[in-house]
């Protein structure tokens, strides 16, 4: 009977722990150059074997890439130069609540949907658009400077799949395979000028580059 009380006790001890502890759902698998994880105030290097979780910033230096896998089997893959968070990440519990949101603060990266995540909500979210996506492989940069003829903003380059692009002003941009949507400031008119202001969010071919494939991208195939 004191066995078995201990047993239970312990039993109940790391059940309660285990809840307490934030919920963990993805790993870094591969890195090339310097790259930091941001949890609460502590600032912590990555390495192959990293796990990241809900809450936590990646940030990659310049020449520094990352190939994370998500426990649902999407996989991504962290461009130099970006700071990435993790808003959301619940991919356990009832279907209806599975969810995840990442925030792309600069930078970019490469997202591949599997079949498990392609059944939850997935939303990208960037200064200037808000990104959906359904069965996808997609790519995203965001440019906090004009770059050659490119303005700052968000772009969204759809591999396969489909995606859709809702910029600040609420235009909505949906691609097919091979199609790039732009998502910016909204233009400003001088008043009683007679042109017509573009919307925010709108089909483009960019024209400097900006979608260029990491020396990790071989880990997403």
């Amino acid at each position: 009977m004191r066995l078995s009380g201990f047993l239970a006790s312990a039993l109940l001890l790391a059940a309660t722990w285990g809840a307490a502890l934030p919920a963990q759902a993805a790993r870094v698998l591969a890195t090339t150059g310097t790259l930091q994880l941001q949890r609460g105030d502590v600032l912590l290097p990555v390495a192959v074997g990293t796990r990241l979780r809900e809450g936590d910033a990646l940030v990659s230096a310049t020449g520094a890439e990352a190939y994370v896998r998500f426990d649902d089997g999407a996989r991504m893959a962290l461009r130099a130069d970006s700071t990435l968070h993790i808003t959301t990440l619940q991919l356990k519990g009832p279907r209806s609540k599975r969810q995840k949101a990442l925030r792309i603060v600069q930078g970019g990266l490469r997202y591949i949907s599997s079949k498990l995540s392609a059944r939850q909500r997935m939303a990208f979210v960037t200064p200037t658009a808000t990104i959906g996506i359904r069965g996808t492989d997609i790519e995203i940069a965001v440019a906090d400077e004009a770059v050659n003829d490119d303005p700052s903003g968000t772009y969204l380059k759809v591999n396969t799949g489909a995606a859709t692009l809702t910029a600040v002003d609420g235009t909505v941009v949906a691609l097919d395979p091979g199609q790039v949507a732009f998502g910016g400031e909204p233009e400003l008119v001088p008043r009683g000028a007679g042109g017509t202001r573009r919307p925010a969010g709108r089909k483009v071919e960019p024209t400097s580059g900006l979608f260029k494939a990491g020396v990790l991208d071989k880990w997403m195939r």
